[in-house]
């Protein structure tokens, strides 16, 4: 179900965004060589509780599934949902994904950055320029009438202008008072099913997922690991978007800034 914000929750909102934000600058702070994911789980957790929230992804359920987790880490052809584990222990050279959801007051903000750990190659820094321009240019799309498809499409022309693909099956959503509310919002257009139009106190989880490589993805045994099905570079950046009456107020902010 689609749920519009108020003028009242936008407060809330931009507080939870607040509290993802920073979170994910104390992630960016402590990717080095011999850190593991779990280091970083566990302080960010330490972190957004320490605000009086809490992580959005924490114990959350997806059918017979828990997640068991307060972020998401994934590394290379890691797409999305990467678990935080001690035994994934960063080294250079490598791209890290780090995904927080915070939940403050009733309200989830939800966001993510990719991290060059290291001399990353000339395939991953342009994979994570592409990456990141397909946010923002999704994100200029956004106003009340324009379509959800405008979303996906716009997605798509900047990763093949790199001669990159978005990824197939994972996608954006509507987030706010629920982690996950609808609309869904495809990266890759062969996931568009239905189309819809946008509307003003939406909230929206923008975040492109583009891969070097193929768009097909592979889920690993763990339930929740997606992977590259080819085994090559995946980048994630997502922010948390407000559907204003002239355009989109994004929330979350940008780490590189």
């Amino acid at each position: 179900m689609v749920i519009l914000k108020s003028s009242t929750d936008l407060v809330g909102l931009r507080e939870a965004a607040r509290i993802a934000s920073e979170a994910l600058r104390i992630a960016k702070r402590m990717i080095a060589d011999g850190v593991s994911a779990a280091d970083i789980d566990e302080v960010l957790r330490d972190y957004i509780y320490s605000q009086g929230a809490r992580p959005s992804f924490l114990n959350y359920e997806v059918e017979d599934k828990i997640y068991r987790y307060s972020t998401c880490i994934s590394i290379d052809n890691e797409i999305v949902h990467g678990l935080p584990l001690k035994s994934k222990v960063l080294k250079a050279p490598m791209l890290v994904k780090v995904d927080v959801g915070v939940y403050k007051d009733g309200y989830h903000a939800d966001t993510a950055w990719t991290f060059a750990l290291g001399d990353v190659s000339d395939e991953a820094r342009r994979l994570m320029r592409a990456t990141k321009e397909a946010l923002y240019r999704a994100i200029d799309v956004i106003r009340p009438g324009a379509r959800i498809s405008d979303i996906t499409y716009a997605i798509d022309e900047v990763a093949r202008r790199y001669g990159f693909r978005p990824a197939e099956t994972v996608t954006g959503h509507g987030v706010g008072l629920e982690l996950h509310e609808d609309p869904i919002i495809p990266n890759n257009p062969k996931d568009l099913d239905k189309d819809g139009r946008l509307r003003r106190g939406m909230t929206l989880a923008i975040e492109p997922m583009i891969n070097a490589g193929t768009e097909e993805v592979i889920t690993l045994p763990d339930g929740w690991t997606i992977v590259t099905a080819d085994g090559s570079l995946s980048a994630h950046y997502e922010h948390t978007v407000y559907v204003g009456k002239e355009g989109p107020e994004i929330l979350t902010e940008d780490i590189d800034g």
